[in-house]
């Protein structure tokens, strides 16, 4: 156990966790006195709720004990799956307001720092990132707590790897006195005004732009219908993605005459050497082979940034596309090539960069726009200075149940946002997807139509 380094802090026992040691004695408290720091080898693994929901079925299902000579007393606890957490239960003696710590370190994973959370009786209240390799003592903010609450330290952004890792020495609580009056001074004569700053211009909204249905519903994905006829909408559905190239105008126009509101899939991170605008594409933007699809490159997104950029006028091409057939919002698919790329030719904040890009020209172009997968970049800020979850309308996802990584859609549900998921090879927990507000459903690899051969769709709403 660490001894607590201030006078205002008593050293308390709390229960050991079924983590394979046994109990220590408890040592008397004094009524008033701050608990203080609290070993996370000691504190409860488990798994916490994200943003108030269940996470599904995370990696590992909690955080691991781990041997580690530069934590206190040897040990620390690794959290790395999204939604593992560990727990400490406050003491008796506890209450009243106090400085939260974590003494803890990060494991970066893809150029991304592990996330946390604070969270006192399943309630967030701070959030970090961990972006050192060594340990220090990260500040949770001034926390009201009482005897009995439990408070948390939530892994937020792991990764399918888990190699992406939070490392949790000790937990430190400190009582959070009043800090004494500032002695009189004598009066100073007060400054000149300063002139008034000139007001940044308020952009221009986008209009135009019809926004996705919000809440639990049916949709269907049929990206990989081979023709016009062979489009067909489950009955309830009220969202259908198409692919941009294949579908007409007249099928979009007749699909938004039904009340059906229309996305369209175009491949926004990679060439496809089937499209009608493949020829468009210079032999630099291809720098790797997408090894799970034949005839397809990622691409150097970072070139919608250089001077007389190849791929940006490409892309607004495609958008544009899309807004002429009468496509009411953009599914822009690999939004990810900071990590499908080897050798870190694309970092991720280029990657991050890129995708803000993509939702603001999307936007331009008069498009509602969905962020395609990435669940581990929903609050990560672009060149802008927003995140993910600001720049999108809504979410598309894939497979996040199978890679435990639900938890974070909930970041576009709890701001009114649609969130869409779909399982290629999982059995769908409807009863978590509810509690997420994620509308789910399992299909077939290729996405193709009814009466296609492979169709399957089972779906939660």
């Amino acid at each position: 156990m660490k001894a607590a380094p201030l006078s205002a802090a008593l050293t308390v026992a709390v229960l050991l966790a079924a983590c394979g040691r046994s109990p220590a004695a408890p040592t008397q408290s004094t009524p008033g006195r701050a608990p203080a720091a609290i070993e996370a080898e000691q504190g409860q693994l488990d798994t916490e709720q994200l943003q108030g929901q269940t996470a599904i079925d995370p990696r590992t299902g909690s955080g691991t004990v781990i041997s580690d000579a530069s934590a206190s007393g040897g040990q620390a606890v690794k959290l790395s799956a999204t939604g593992s957490a560990v727990r400490f239960p406050m003491p008796s003696g506890t209450s009243g307001s106090y400085a939260v710590t974590i003494r803890a370190r990060g494991v970066t994973a893809g150029g991304v720092a592990p996330t946390v959370a604070l969270r006192v009786n399943g309630t967030e209240k701070a959030r970090v990132s961990l972006t050192g390799s060594s340990y220090a003592s990260v500040s949770l903010g001034t926390q009201t707590l009482q005897a009995g609450d439990t408070v948390r330290v939530v892994m937020l952004n792991g990764n399918s790897t888990g190699t992406r890792a939070a490392i949790i020495d000790y937990l430190d609580i400190q009582s959070a006195a009043a800090a004494p009056a500032p002695a009189p001074t004598e009066p100073t004569p007060a400054p000149a005004p300063a002139p008034a700053p000139t007001p940044t211009p308020t952009p221009t909204p986008t209009t135009g732009i019809k926004l996705p249905p919000t809440g639990l519903m049916s949709w269907d994905w049929q990206i990989g219908a081979s023709s016009d006829s062979a489009i067909s909408v489950p009955a309830g559905a009220k969202l259908i993605d198409l692919d941009g190239f294949n579908t007409s105008a007249a099928k979009v126009a007749e699909l938004k005459s039904k009340g059906y509101y229309t996305v369209c899939y175009i491949n926004a991170g990679s060439w496809e050497s089937y499209r009608p605008d493949a020829s468009k594409y210079p032999d630099y933007l291809k720098i790797q082979q997408d090894p799970d699809w034949a005839g397809e490159y990622f691409l150097d997104v970072t070139d919608v940034f250089k001077s007389g950029s190849a791929l940006a006028p490409i892309l607004q091409a495609r958008f544009k596309m899309c807004k002429d057939k009468g496509f009411d919002a953009l599914e822009p698919d690999n939004l990810q090539n900071d990590e499908n790329v080897s050798g870190g030719r694309v970092t991720t904040q280029q990657q991050i960069d890129f995708n803000g890009w993509v939702a603001d020209q999307a936007h331009a172009a008069g498009l509602a726009v969905f962020q395609k997968n990435g669940p581990d970049k929903i609050l990560l800020k672009d060149r802008t200075g927003k995140m993910m979850v600001e720049k999108f309308d809504g979410i598309l996802n894939e497979e996040c149940q199978q890679y435990s990584e639900c938890g974070p859609l909930a970041e576009y549900t709890k701001r009114g946002k649609l969130a869409l998921n779909v399982e290629y090879s999982t059995a769908l927990n409807c009863a978590t997807y509810t509690s997420l507000g994620v509308s789910a459903m399992k299909r077939d690899l290729g996405l193709v139509s009814p009466g296609m051969s492979g169709y399957l769709r089972q779906s939660c709403n």
